[in-house]
């Protein structure tokens, strides 16, 4: 993967010359590091950032990383692409697709409704008939969470007054991806959160609620809540979420059990454009 790109490559790669580069970074359009020799170089996240931001036409993609110029992307066929790319370990063209459709104008709650969920449903499908699935499997989880990685450093860092969010999901839920994509659609929308990952005990997050005072909390629910004692622990999240004035988000294939349904004041979300759609209002 191709880190970063001088000042001549970056122009090239969007067909304008080499001091109209150097003319947008003078005006701070475009964030260019220095070398310890003084080159100029250009990070390829920043590059994909302004290319997103400005929708300004890709020439010469391969300069970026990418196989396929954003304008020419097909969100249809890239759902395939991406499937094959992961099921054959392919990292670099799984992270030069993904960062092709960020860059074309796709969000982040897009891409992972979309081709991720595609890619991994089909790939979690295999099990128990081919015994390999897990293996690919889990594979596949680390390549999109590397790519996922790749993706939130094209993006802004949020503004120093953002609104906070802290999520994870609970105890016994090892799925990596959920609470990961719920941080980065979060982020893109401006937010500045922490991400406790999979695995965390629930009143892990609830002390953490109470000392922050978050403006949003996230529970990833991916596994039933197996005691009563777990269940106390949700209905004290609850009502500290409900003192702090805190709003709080659940998810996941377990989030409509009965324990978590009687909670009138959570928002259930079944997909980050749902999650999306529900934490607008707050930046």
């Amino acid at each position: 993967m191709i880190r970063s790109l001088s000042t001549s490559e970056f122009a090239r790669a969007i067909g304008v010359s080499d001091s109209s580069v150097r003319r947008l970074a003078d005006a701070g359009e475009i964030e260019i590091h220095r070398t310890r020799g003084g080159h100029r170089r250009i990070p390829v996240s920043e590059a994909i950032r302004y290319v997103r931001a400005t929708q300004t036409e890709v020439t010469h993609p391969d300069l970026l990383g990418l196989e396929v110029a954003p304008k020419d992307v097909v969100p249809e066929s890239a759902e395939t692409e991406i499937l094959r790319a992961l099921e054959a370990g392919k990292a670099a063209t799984t992270i030069s697709l993904m960062q092709s459709l960020y860059a074309s104008g796709m969000s982040i709650a897009d891409l992972c409704d979309g081709p991720i969920r595609h890619a991994m449903d089909q790939i979690g499908q295999r099990w128990p008939h081919d015994r390999r699935a897990i293996f690919v499997e889990h594979r596949a989880t680390l390549l999109c969470a590397r790519a996922l990685h790749q993706l939130r450093m094209s993006m802004p860092e949020p503004d120093e007054d953002a609104p906070e969010a802290i999520g994870a999901a609970i105890l016994g839920d090892l799925y990596l991806l959920p609470t990961l994509i719920t941080s980065l659609v979060l982020h893109e929308l401006g937010f500045e959160e922490i991400n406790l990952g999979p695995n965390t005990p629930i009143d892990v997050l609830t002390d953490a609620v109470i000392e922050e005072k978050p403006d949003l909390a996230w529970l990833c629910i991916g596994e039933p809540l197996r005691s009563r004692s777990q269940a106390l622990e949700f209905e004290k999240l609850v009502e500290a979420t409900a003192d702090t004035g805190t709003r709080l988000v659940i998810g996941g294939r377990h989030s409509n059990d009965a324990d978590v349904l009687r909670h009138d004041s959570v928002i259930h979300c079944q997909t980050m454009r749902q999650l999306r759609t529900a934490c607008l209002d707050l930046v």
